[in-house]
């Protein structure tokens, strides 16, 4: 059995990438490891081809979730867990925080896709994200934005900076970017597939004395799948999937995992998601 021969960082990559496929039974996106090592997407990617460039790992050039590592599992390192703040949502609540009322949309779906949720104005747009990704039904492994008027908020990096000025999600509340009743803003999740949400405020009220905040009170439709290639190759995924006689009816219906209802939606579920620790 050959020695393979990578530095500590690339050492790094390659467990997780392992690790990772074993827990979850299918090879990372680039942007799982860029959440989980705390850098850049460019530099993510020089390090799948670097690796790749060494025989480490195999990969399908430009299709995600397909990198493979070729290192024995008795040659990889142990993993070492980068420490991340907490982001515990019920620290920086104020007690005499507003409720919002918004609805989340996913833009050109129909019939609509959406979730009206109860929320908390003190809460920041880096809180906003991990609520609307479990009340949608999303997995969070790719990256996001806040499009509040022209403005960008996410989660910045240095080398945003030569195309994108990306303001800190974490520095900014609801109420700092809420005038009022009937404001819009927009929320993007995965930049491959561009699954963009409209937020709109619809009301804003007293808190009820009790109740737990976030809380979703109504929706309608299942998540799409990730990586099914944006809304429009999301219905030509129903397509396919709800005709016998397509001719990618049979692997559709093994990718997704043998059935999948778009008409589900399952609001005990998202609540008990929501009531789950950040």
């Amino acid at each position: 059995m050959p020695d393979y021969d990578y530095t500590k960082k690339q050492g790094q990559y390659l467990t997780f990438i392992y690790n990772y496929t074993v827990m979850h039974g299918q090879p990372p996106a680039e942007a799982d490891m860029q959440r989980f090592f705390g850098v850049s997407p460019p530099t993510v990617h020089q390090m799948v081809l670097k690796l790749e460039e060494r025989g480490l790992i195999t990969r399908v050039p430009r299709k995600p979730r397909t990198i493979q590592v070729l290192v024995p599992p008795d040659q990889l390192p142990y993993l070492t867990k980068r420490s991340s703040p907490s982001r515990d949502r019920r620290q920086t609540m104020s007690p005499k925080a507003n409720i919002y009322q918004v609805k989340v949309t996913l833009e050109d779906s129909k019939p609509p896709i959406w979730r009206r949720l109860l929320v908390r104005s003190d809460i920041t747009l880096g809180d906003l994200h991990p609520i609307i990704q479990e009340a949608m039904g999303w997995w969070n492994y790719h990256l996001h934005q806040f499009i509040v008027q022209g403005t960008y908020f996410g989660e910045p990096h240095p080398d945003y900076d030569d195309y994108l000025d990306m303001h800190d999600e974490r520095k900014v509340t609801l109420r700092q970017i809420v005038p009022g009743e009937g404001f819009k803003f927009r929320y993007e999740y995965d930049f491959g597939d561009s699954w963009l949400h409209q937020v709109l405020v619809e009301k804003i009220v007293p808190p009820e004395p009790g109740q737990h905040y976030p809380v979703c009170i109504k929706g309608r439709r299942a998540c799409p799948p990730e990586d099914v290639g944006g809304v429009w190759g999301y219905y030509g995924f129903l397509e396919a999937i709800q005709d016998p006689d397509h001719p990618e009816h049979e692997e559709y219906l093994e990718w997704v995992g043998g059935e999948f209802d778009p008409a589900a939606f399952d609001l005990d579920e998202v609540n008990a998601r929501l009531r789950s620790p950040p």
